[in-house]
């Protein structure tokens, strides 16, 4: 071959190589960064599209679940959610007077929040059973325990959907509920258990999940990796869970694999210590809780939703706005505060985190692009 075919040849294959690299890098993203590029798990490429064109601030916003004073639309929280795109609006006993007034509420707040915006908060209620409820006039009577004592799997199943077909029709989106722990009765939570025996009590979980999406109401397995064996209830003070993973595994795991096998669109995450993943940090602030453990070994890629950040367990080593930038850190994605006294300097503390790198974008664009897949499911969004 002579000099010039060497050199024509050596030209073409240079051509080709630099396209290949130009096309390689559209492909990738202008930066390369391949996982920029795609959806974080568990959130689709419209959801991951609309978060993109969210300022941070606007996506700190829809990582907070806040509770409010008010059961009318005098209530500042209206002004709030028309103000500022709100993940979750959490309507509590303290809101709620009976049926026609706290529906008449859930409205407003609902309306409130699409007035100009794109899309409006998740309105969330915590409607146990029994003597647990919010909303005393709505279902369910029984408590979880009698369901357990039951055993009825139909019944579960049935009880939960006459409870979420009530909350729907009161303009509630998402409950925390159901009780996922195994707990004995001298356990802290008892009677707010299906039963103490894992293999009664995961059925009936599952049952109760199946019960929700009959009602067309999301709810949350709640207090992972479960709380059934804490040392006290976790609203008191620090709490903590000595068993070992093993028998965490066997005993109070089984039911939230039955809650994530029915595909549970979102999960509660504790407050309590827990000795075999990390025992100085509460769960919902815990790295090897809320990713090690939620979703690298079980592979869940719901919602995930601390405990209320305002308990006794949280003050007791944490201020409210240091413990929301753990939790976001950690994993979780969307930050519960019931009272609006514990609520001041919590937007401020994680736009400033977000800002100085400590909570990377990516983390907060996949928190609210969870909480967004949640309000997608629910409808909840104004697109242009």
């Amino acid at each position: 071959m002579g000099v010039h075919a060497r050199r024509r040849l050596l030209a073409v294959l240079l051509a080709a190589v630099i396209t290949a690299a130009i096309w390689l890098a559209l492909f990738r993203g202008d930066d390369g960064d391949e996982s920029k590029a795609r959806p974080a798990r568990g959130v689709s490429e419209s959801v991951a599209a609309l978060v993109r064109g969210l300022s941070q601030a606007e996506q700190v916003s829809q990582v907070l679940l806040l509770g409010f004073e008010g059961t009318d639309q005098r209530s500042p929280i209206l002004r709030t959610v028309a103000a500022e795109e709100l993940g979750g609006v959490l309507l509590g006993p303290q809101n709620w007077t009976d049926a026609e007034q706290g529906s008449t509420l859930a409205g407003a707040i609902r309306a409130a929040g699409l007035s100009g915006r794109r899309t409006a908060p998740l309105i969330v209620a915590s409607q146990e059973g029994g003597e647990y409820r919010s909303f005393p006039d709505l279902p369910p009577a029984e408590t979880q325990l009698e369901i357990g004592d039951a055993g009825s799997i139909p019944g579960a199943e049935s009880w939960a959907a006459e409870a979420g077909r009530a909350l729907r029709a009161a303009g509630i989106d998402l409950n925390l509920f159901p009780v996922a722990d195994v707990a004995t009765l001298d356990s802290p939570i008892a009677d707010r258990a299906f039963s103490d025996d894992p293999a009664v009590a995961a059925p009936l979980t599952a049952a109760a999940v199946r019960g929700c999406r009959a009602a067309r109401i999301a709810c949350a397995a709640v207090h992972f990796p479960g709380l059934g064996g804490a040392s006290q209830d976790t609203n008191q003070g620090p709490a903590t869970v000595s068993l070992e993973a093993a028998a965490l595994e066997a005993r109070d795991l089984q039911s939230f694999e039955a809650a994530f096998g029915e595909r549970v669109p979102a999960v509660g995450l504790s407050l309590s210590f827990y000795a075999a993943y990390d025992p100085v940090t509460p769960a919902a602030l815990s790295e090897a809780v809320a990713t090690g453990l939620l979703r690298d070994q079980y592979g869940y890629d719901g919602l995930a939703v601390t405990d209320d950040l305002g308990a006794g367990a949280i003050k007791a080593g944490y201020s409210v706005p240091g413990a929301a930038v753990a939790a976001i850190q950690a994993g979780a994605d969307l930050i519960q505060i019931a009272s609006p006294d514990d609520q001041a300097g919590v937007r401020e503390a994680l736009l400033e985190a977000v800002r100085s790198g400590a909570i990377s974008e990516e983390r907060l664009a996949e928190a609210a692009g969870r909480v967004l897949e949640l309000k997608r499911a629910r409808e909840l969004f104004r697109l242009p």
